[in-house]
């Protein structure tokens, strides 16, 4: 049996995107979503298009600009805002789509830059959606975050996020 030949340009270029592959650092950023429901002072997301036709929420639209913190205490420092849209796209409510920019005002060298992400919220329990841009120093951002509910008090909800991503050169 004949060894397999590969190419000396096919063999450059397998060797250069292993190397460029190997020079992205991931990034891992952590921070709180707080979030006022609508109806209360100061709300943060509104519930902009329902159809009610039932007890279901299906096909609600909700718009909200969350404040991003430091820590899940409210009095912690606000390092930007969360503003996007979740869509109640399930039928049997186990979930639905989020699109979300994290704009970062006060988060060191991420200050003035974005993040873009886009996927499914899961209600019961901790979701996992895609990181598909970004802006500024997060320029060319992919990757992914994860985010779970800490706690849930009266009209208010706290979320951690943890955002895994790599930046291209």
């Amino acid at each position: 049996m004949a060894a397999a030949r590969c190419s000396p340009v096919a063999l450059m270029l397998l060797l250069l995107a292993c190397s460029v592959a190997a020079d992205e650092a991931l990034t891992h950023l952590h921070f709180y979503f707080h979030e006022v429901d609508g109806g209360a002072p100061n709300a943060t997301v509104v519930n902009v298009a329902s159809l009610h036709r039932n007890a279901s929420t299906f096909g609600d639209l909700n718009v909200f600009d969350n404040a991003l913190r430091e820590g899940p205490d409210p009095a912690s420092r606000l390092i930007g805002r969360a503003q996007g849209l979740a869509v109640h796209a399930s039928l049997d409510e186990s979930g639905g789509l989020t699109a979300i920019t994290f704009a970062f005002s006060d988060y060191g060298e991420y200050s003035g830059s974005t993040l873009a992400t886009l996927g499914h919220l899961t209600a019961s329990g901790p979701s996992e959606r895609s990181i598909v841009g970004g802006t500024g120093r997060l320029r060319f951002a992919r990757g992914y975050m994860t985010s779970s509910l800490v706690s849930s008090k009266g009209s208010s909800i706290v979320v951690v996020f943890d955002m895994y991503f790599t930046l291209a050169h």
